[in-house]
């Protein structure tokens, strides 16, 4: 089966990354395709050659929080971040990142913002797996 950009892209986005924890999502290489995988559960297509796909967010990785915070910094008004502190500081950075309407603190536009940046970073990590595969792919 080929993979999709919407399969390695939503691969990547759900990845824990965390093996030993949560598991992670891995490439393949004899098969050429994706799989979850972790230690309490492993899959047999562990004992063959892969890769694991990189994260959007791993595990305990904060990495998503100190960017969105760093996103805030540069492009809303004090009065806005400040909104979002407080907000963070009662429900989390994890809610803050959400709309409105699920929950969290942004709005339409203000999510809308995010979630260019998120893809943005989406598309340049699975443009690294791909590019990856295809180096494979010629040795």
């Amino acid at each position: 089966m080929t993979i999709t950009d919407r399969m390695l892209t939503g691969a990547i986005a759900n990845n824990p990354a965390n093996y030993d924890g949560d598991g992670e999502w891995r490439y393949s290489i004899p098969h050429k395709s994706l799989y979850f995988t972790r230690a309490s559960a492993a899959d047999a297509r562990d004992s063959e050659p892969w890769f694991p796909l990189p994260s959007l967010n791993p595990d305990g990785s904060r990495r998503m929080e100190l960017a969105f915070q760093q996103f805030i910094q540069r492009r809303w008004p004090p009065s806005r971040r400040a909104e979002l502190e407080r907000f963070a500081e009662r429900r989390g950075w994890n809610l803050a990142m959400e709309l409105k309407y699920g929950g969290g603190a942004l709005e339409d536009k203000e999510a809308e913002e995010w979630q260019y940046v998120v893809n943005r970073e989406l598309q340049r990590l699975a443009q690294q797996v791909r590019q990856k595969i295809a180096e494979i792919g010629q040795g």
